[in-house]
């Protein structure tokens, strides 16, 4: 290796890294406090950003119509300057209608169902207690366990809804701990929805100036690389949320729509459970189904066994026929990497690691994807060095790698010329 200055300086920045390392491994208290005063200062920009995301989907379907003639050209210059604010305006109010139906109907049905299953549990118990009776009259081996170990029903019944019961003050407490924290929550929430509105009214020009900041201060390589990965990271984003809002809205109503027709109870619980949960990639509708057959197993278990092979059957005509009809393809993301991108996410970051790892694990997985496409187009290797028995259709593999190496926004991802 070569001293020069740049070779001093890479070695000065790589001690100065492994030196933060060992430090922070050190004092780990006190980067744990750092990080935690951080994350307090950032909600409300984390807040913004999510804000940002979620009302830029109905604000792109507004803006390309309204006060647009059939051409798409501007109507006048005044509507296109009231063209955003109205846009963002009415994609505020989508969300807040949206947030008044969950209250005035969802709510109110969940807490009776929730009531229902308060009061379902000690018939529970007794249904428990006869069918192990019956089934200990029908075997003799149980029949014997029961009459040399006499098991007291009576206490153990009373036991547990002392248990349950006991545990409404812990709820109680809990409810209370968390009204004492709203006043901060509204307060980040109203500054996350200021910042998001003055972003969405700037997104261009904002964009723009930090364009200018990324090229001024760094060589364009690596701003173009920059800019390259903001632009698939909001365009992963963006279909990602669409498609996860709309999956969230089928499978929910579907859900709910279905145990309604087919008499089960606990359909408004059930199905919004479902949609709240279909937002986990690929296990968040599954953990939803045996959630939902846990609380039908209070009032019969057969309809929990019903339950099971109704979502079943909705899960495959759903996503085989409905979902593509109306959504269109997936991410393309293969299932071994998606179920290791979910593993390592809720590691790391608990459940909000389970919402953003399917739009970043696309972002990673397309760079990854255009890095070697790139790379094995600049050194020529032949299709039928990589191409398998599972490529079938070769216009879709030519497809793919004219997708990923041609010429895009950021010059590193293109062919550079060698220098002579």
């Amino acid at each position: 290796m070569e001293l020069n200055k740049n070779t001093m300086i890479k070695l000065f920045l790589l001690c100065v890294c492994v030196l933060l390392v060992f430090l922070a491994f050190q004092n780990l208290d006190t980067v744990s406090s750092f990080l935690n005063w951080l994350l307090v200062v950032l909600t409300p920009f984390i807040i913004a950003g999510c804000f940002t995301f979620f009302l830029n989907v109905p604000l792109k379907a507004i803006e390309k119509h309204l006060f647009r003639s059939k051409d798409g050209k501007p109507v006048s210059e005044f509507k296109e300057k009231a063209r955003r604010p109205i846009a963002i305006a009415l994609s505020i109010g989508i969300f807040v209608i949206i947030i008044g139906v969950f209250l005035t109907i969802i709510i109110p049905e969940i807490i009776n169902s929730m009531q229902t299953i308060a009061d379902s549990i000690p018939g529970f118990f007794q249904n428990v207690q006869k069918e192990i009776i019956k089934i200990g009259e029908e075997n003799e081996y149980i029949k014997q366990f029961f009459e040399q170990n006499e098991i007291d029903w009576q206490m153990i019944t009373n036991k547990t809804i002392n248990y349950l019961q006991s545990n409404v003050g812990n709820f109680t407490n809990f409810i209370m701990n968390l009204i004492t924290t709203v006043v901060g929550t509204v307060v980040n929430i109203f500054l996350g929805i200021v910042i998001s509105i003055y972003t969405l009214m700037k997104k261009e020009k904002l964009s723009s100036d930090i364009k200018k900041v990324l090229y001024s201060v760094l060589p364009v390589k690596h701003a173009d690389f920059i800019v390259e990965l903001g632009h698939l990271t909001n365009q992963s984003f963006y279909k990602s949320i669409t498609g996860q809002m709309t999956e969230c809205v089928i499978i929910g109503s579907l859900t709910a729509l279905g145990m309604t027709i087919f008499g089960f109870p606990y359909a408004a619980l059930i199905g919004v459970l479902i949609a709240i949960l279909s937002w986990i990639p690929m296990f968040g509708v599954g953990i939803g189904i045996i959630i939902g057959a846990l609380f039908l197993l209070t009032t019969d278990p057969m309809e929990a066994i019903w339950f099971v092979i109704f979502m079943i059957c909705l899960q495959q005509i759903e996503g085989n026929f409905i979902f593509p009809r109306v959504v269109g393809s997936n991410m393309g993301l293969p299932p071994l990497i998606m179920v290791s991108a979910i593993t390592l996410f809720a590691s790391f970051f608990g459940v909000i690691g389970l919402l953003v790892c399917g739009p970043v694990t696309s972002v990673l997985y397309t760079l990854l994807k255009r890095f070697v496409f790139t790379k094995l187009n600049e050194r020529k290797i032949p299709k039928e060095k990589y191409r398998t028995i599972y490529d079938k259709i070769p216009e879709k593999d030519d497809k793919m790698f004219k997708k990923h190496t041609e010429p895009s926004q950021s010059s590193f991802f293109r062919k550079t010329k060698p220098k002579k």
